[in-house]
């Protein structure tokens, strides 16, 4: 009797014995991190960048300009920045020449001359804004399976200024908020800085740990006038007449990151 209980109960030990010890054993991943020694390119670095940008959707000028710009990453993926754009010279558009041309022709009534209409166009000498950016994808692409390279795609938005100035060596009379007979004419020129919002994503590409390539595409959104003529139709030119207009920008730059020796994760 006593034999035929213990081998049933032998049996079931001989299977309880591996479960135990195995439920009891610790996985050695376990708590660890999702990637082990990875080169930490952004946090708690300082970022200074500097390149050339453009203006893209301008009317009648595309401002061509330098763009320096410093920021700091709090964490891997949160950072804050500020920058600047400077123009170095502005080009005229196909739609500003087309104009142009056809105000050279003999004057119709209510239309301007060539030199009056060029005397209230405005163009972006500088602007200067700050920004938060979210960077919710990094990685490493290769070309041609040979060449690899670290990388991160940032979206960015917050507050900036632009300042507007003539274009035309003799302007317009300056825009008012009120029409009285000083400004009561049919153009005027819109100038200084315009405050508003800007937003938009960028792209890193990394030469090394603390060398990358940047490109940015931005937008700034200020009111404006860039022709300086009545808009609203009441016959004067104010600054009743501005309207949020797009001023859209792309960049491409180089970056350096400050300390130049990134962390190595555990």
């Amino acid at each position: 009797m006593l034999k035929r209980i213990s081998l049933p109960f032998l049996f079931a030990l001989t299977f309880m014995i591996p479960t135990v010890a195995h439920a009891q054993r610790r996985s050695p991943l376990a708590d660890a991190p999702a990637i082990r020694k990875r080169v930490e390119l952004r946090q708690t670095r300082l970022e200074l960048g500097a390149g050339m940008a453009s203006t893209v959707n301008q009317t009648f000028y595309h401002g061509v300009m330098a763009d320096v710009r410093l920021g700091f990453h709090i964490t891997d993926w949160l950072s804050i920045s500020g920058f600047g754009a400077f123009n170095v010279t502005s080009l005229s558009t196909g739609f500003h020449d087309e104009l142009h041309t056809s105000l050279m022709a003999p004057a119709m009534p209510r239309t301007p001359t060539a030199a009056a209409a060029d005397s209230s166009i405005n163009k972006s000498s500088m602007i200067l804004g700050g920004q938060v950016e979210v960077t919710p994808f990094t990685g490493k692409y290769a070309v041609f399976g040979a060449l690899f390279a670290h990388y991160d795609f940032y979206v960015f938005a917050g507050a900036a200024g632009v300042t507007l100035a003539a274009q035309a060596g003799n302007s317009a009379p300056t825009c008012k908020d009120n029409h009285t007979t000083a400004n009561a004419v049919p153009q005027c020129l819109v100038s200084g800085m315009k405050v508003g919002g800007t937003f938009g994503a960028g792209f890193h590409s990394f030469f090394n740990n603390f060398l990358a390539l940047n490109v940015e595409v931005r937008d700034l959104l200020i009111k404006d006038n860039p022709a300086g003529r009545d808009v609203n139709g009441d016959m004067f030119a104010d600054n009743g007449d501005l309207t949020w207009t797009s001023h859209l920008m792309a960049s491409l730059g180089l970056t350096v990151y400050f300390p130049l020796n990134a962390a190595v994760s555990p």
